[in-house]
Order: C-alpha cells, then sequence, then structure tokens
C-alpha cells in the first residue's frame, strides 16, 4: 500500500533555502518533511513509526517543474539575541538589529507531496504518521506555514506536477541532489539536537532525476503546458527576391492562401479546411507571419502558414497534406496579374514553427496582429473583458494573470491595422486592439484569437517563450504521408 505525505502551503511560498543561501530550495527535500515530522513525535509509538519511515526506500517528490515555479529573495532586519559590548542599556540581549536575507520559492499550485510508491503501510502506521503530519505548523522556515496530511493512496495529480525519482546509479541522468532519510536518521537527528548541530550536519544527499510528467511534455522534460486548439503549423517562405511586402497586407495574404489552398482540395472540401459548416469546431488557420520582436524590426511579411487544429481528423489531415505537398503549393495570386512565389520551409528565424509554436509553451503572449474581439464594448464591460471572451471562445485557457489592451503595438514591428479595403465583405467592423496576455500557466502555441483569427488576426507571439523548438510542421507531414 503506498504512502502519499501532501503539502499544502497556506501562503502559496515554500520557505527553505538551498545549499547556496542565495538559492531557494526546489524540489522540495524528502528529510526536510522528515524533520518536521520528527519535530511533532511526543510517544514511543510516533519513534517507531519513524523508525519505520525511515528504512523505507527512497520517496519520489511529485512537485511542479522548475519553470512553473518562481523564486524570491527577502531582506529585513531582526532582532539579534546576543548581548551588545556597548554598555548601558543596550547590556540587555536581544538589543541589536541584524541584516537577514531569505530565499523561497513559489510553485503554481501551492502544493507538492512526498510518495513511497510501494510501502508497506498498515493502518495503525498510517493513524500514527497521519496525527504526526497534523500537528505540522510549517515545512521548512517558520513563514512557510504549511498543512500536511497522509493518504494510503497516491494523490490526485496536478497538471502542473512532475516526478522527481531516485536515479540509477551508472546512468548519469542526475539532476540534483536531495536530502532523503535513511537507517538511523531518527537516532541521528536527536544526537544532533542534544549537541547543539544543525538537522544539515547529518544530512544524507541521494542523486534524483526527473522521470515523468503529466500531459504535454515538454522536449526538456521539465514541465507540462496546456494545449490550445492548434497543435501544428505549415510554413512557407516568400522565395527570394521579392519586394518586402507590408504586414498591413496580412488579410490579403492569408485570403489569397487560402483561395490557392481550397482549390487543392478536392470537393466536398471538409468543414475544418474550409471552415464552412465547422459549426463552432476550430479549423484550419491561415496565417501570415510579420517581422516583429526584434529591435530593427519593421512588421515586413516573412512567411505564410496553415494553423493545423489539433480536432482535425487524420483523413483530413491526409487529404490537406497531400493537396499542397504531392503537387507543392509553390505559389499565390494576390491579383489577376499579381503573384507570389513561395517555397515550403521557413528560411528566416522569425517565420519557423518554433518562433510561433514553442514546444515548451509560454505564459506570456504579445499580439503581432491587431485582434478584433468577438463583441461589441458594451456599458459594464471592458476591453480587457472582451479580449479575454475572445481568447477563451477560441479555445484557450480563461485563466489569466495579467492582461493589457491597447491602442497601438506593445512590440516593435507588430502591424498597426490592416490595409483599408482588405477586411472581407460582411464582416463586422469593430475596434481593433493590441494585447499583452499572461496565463497562469504555460500555453502550447500557436494563440490566434478574436472575429478573424483564421485570418491572421489576432495572432500571439511568446513574449517568454521556454527552450524546446517545436517543429510540429514537418511531423505532421511525416505522419499524414505515412497514411496515405
Amino acid at each position: 500500500m503506498p504512502l502519499s505525505i501532501l503539502v499544502r502551503l497556506r501562503h502559496g511560498s515554500y520557505e527553505a533555502g538551498g545549499e547556496r543561501p542565495s538559492n531557494a530550495e526546489w524540489p522540495p527535500h524528502p528529510a526536510r518533511l522528515f524533520c518536521a515530522l520528527v519535530a511533532s513525535a511526543e510517544s514511543e509509538a510516533d519513534w517507531s513509526a519513524l523508525r519505520w519511515l525511515e528504512a523505507q526506500p527512497p520517496p519520489e517528490v511529485w512537485a511542479d517543474g522548475l519553470d512553473t515555479t518562481q523564486r524570491g529573495r527577502t531582506r529585513a532586519y531582526v532582532v539579534e539575541n546576543a548581548i551588545s559590548q556597548k554598555g548601558g542599556n543596550l547590556t540587555w540581549p536581544g538589543r541589536n538589529n541584524g541584516m537577514r536575507s531569505r530565499s523561497f520559492a513559489v510553485p503554481s499550485t501551492e502544493s507538492f507531496a512526498v510518495v513511497w510508491p510501494e510501502a508497506d503501510l498498515d493502518a495503525q502506521r498510517r493513524t500514527i504518521i497521519a496525527r504526526m503530519a497534523g500537528k505540522v505548523p510549517y515545512v521548512g522556515r517558520s513563514a512557510g506555514a504549511a498543512e500536511v496530511s497522509v493518504s494510503a493512496s497516491v494523490p490526485e495529480r496536478m497538471s502542473s506536477w512532475v516526478t522527481y525519482s531516485p536515479a540509477k546509479l551508472g546512468e548519469g541522468r542526475a539532476a540534483w541532489l536531495l536530502r532523503v532519510p535513511y537507517v538511523g536518521y531518527t537516532r541521528e537527528l536527536e544526537s544532533a539536537y542534544d549537541d547543539g548541530r544543525r538537522a544539515w550536519e547529518v544530512a544524507r544527499l541521494l542523486p534524483y532525476e526527473l522521470v515523468r510528467t503529466w500531459g504535454t511534455e515538454t522536449s526538456d522534460g521539465r514541465a507540462v503546458a496546456s494545449a490550445g486548439p492548434f497543435e501544428d503549423l505549415m510554413v512557407w517562405s516568400l522565395r527570394r527576391p521579392v519586394v518586402r511586402i507590408g504586414g498591413d497586407n496580412v488579410l490579403r495574404l492569408t485570403a489569397a492562401l487560402r483561395r490557392a489552398v481550397l482549390s487543392r482540395v478536392p470537393d466536398p472540401v471538409p468543414a475544418q479546411i474550409s471552415g464552412h459548416g465547422a459549426d463552432g469546431r476550430p479549423h484550419v488557420g491561415y496565417l501570415a507571419l510579420p517581422d516583429v520582436g526584434y529591435e530593427h524590426s519593421d512588421g515586413h511579411v516573412l512567411g505564410l502558414a496553415l494553423a493545423i487544429p489539433k480536432e482535425l481528423g487524420s483523413p483530413d489531415v491526409s487529404q490537406l497534406v497531400k493537396a499542397v505537398m504531392t503537387d507543392p503549393l509553390n505559389r499565390i495570386r494576390l491579383l489577376r496579374d499579381q503573384t507570389i512565389d513561395l517555397e515550403y520551409g521557413a528560411d528566416p528565424y522569425g517565420a519557423q514553427p518554433e518562433r510561433w509554436a514553442t514546444r515548451g509553451g509560454a505564459r506570456t503572449w504579445v499580439s503581432a496582429t491587431p485582434l478584433m474581439p468577438d463583441g461589441y464594448v458594451r456599458k459594464g464591460r471592458d476591453l480587457e473583458t472582451v479580449v479575454a471572451r475572445s481568447l477563451r471562445l477560441a479555445g484557450y485557457p480563461d485563466e489569466l494573470t495579467a492582461i493589457e489592451v491597447s491602442d497601438m503595438p506593445l512590440v516593435r514591428g507588430a502591424i498597426w491595422r490592416p490595409r483599408k479595403g482588405t477586411v472581407p465583405e460582411g464582416r463586422p467592423h469593430r475596434r481593433l486592439v493590441h494585447a499583452k496576455i499572461t496565463f497562469a500557466k504555460p500555453v502550447l502555441g500557436p494563440v490566434i484569437a478574436g472575429s478573424l483569427r483564421y485570418l491572421g488576426l489576432g495572432l500571439f507571439l511568446p513574449a517568454d517563450a521556454r527552450p524546446g523548438a517545436r517543429s510540429g510542421a514537418d511531423e505532421a507531414i511525416e505522419l499524414a504521408g505515412a497514411q496515405l
């Protein structure tokens, strides 16, 4: 029967310093939790249960990954329990102040668990350990108030948790050294207390590695990110030489791309490729990728792309790939006598899939093309609320920690407005805005929202992308090609 000890951080922060005082401890060390239990022990039955626990195999730690855990540091003057040598009333203890610095970690889930998956736990020991856990006021420093509970089963897995597990010797994959309980640890802690020594002086370190994540796994295996409605990008570069095309032509370019693609797909065209009859389901997005986010970015178009929804069935994916790759799509027509030559694959980095859809995901995204909200700003409703609603309707998490809305671009090179006369007929002419949004946890791109998102408006750029380039477009082509 497994044993799980779940720690809920009452104030959301884990108050514990790492080996270097300037760094916060994360992931949490199992020995620190064990010491908290030792501090709550009173009876011989308690000590017996602790000796049983220290003899168990090293536990796993289920906690947030490093990239979903923020770290901070505070500095303050505190009273020192030392006698001043200055004489007078300062000869009394505790009259001096000293500067102290403390590091802490803030996980996104405000909780973690230490798990012994194969512990031979019986009901009596469970009751005793649960009683000690219930008396634990904090884990780490006294400022880290915590609620500790015990379960004879594995806890419910939080979406942002990862598993830190003891590393297998000789495989060279260990990334952390964590302090763990060991046989005789309880006796050593008692001896250290009697001698006035610190608990860390009798600690033992064990190498740990990250072995499992839940949900969508990043390329480096560190964290979990929420998936949006799209999972792949197929990108075409503008074949050189070509005169730079301003980003205000975004709707003209994406409309031409859509016409070219649909002309190649045999009838009846699937609803999630054309958008007609999709009945609220995400369908293929036709995008123009502008030059944005750099010091000299001017917003000119670097490439065109198809955003492939994750709900698009394999037969439809195969049909789409066959339409644009068997006889390669290499040209679109803007006007009767104006064409643009294309080449599949991204040459400049600004047009590569990982620029717009990182595998690791990102929490903060900023608009590269203006967003047309899915509703009007009515009385009692502000722009932030309308933009948040557009993101939710587009299929992205509605847990936002920050949102900034502006009439002007918020990143260099972002497109101010589409060229006059390029908005499709019959579409509402609502106010166009730019936005910078921060989700509660990382989101996988591409992020496209708003009324004209399927034609390239409301395209967002990741502002804090994590490592791990995503090359999903090529993977989709290989997969679909195998099914042709």
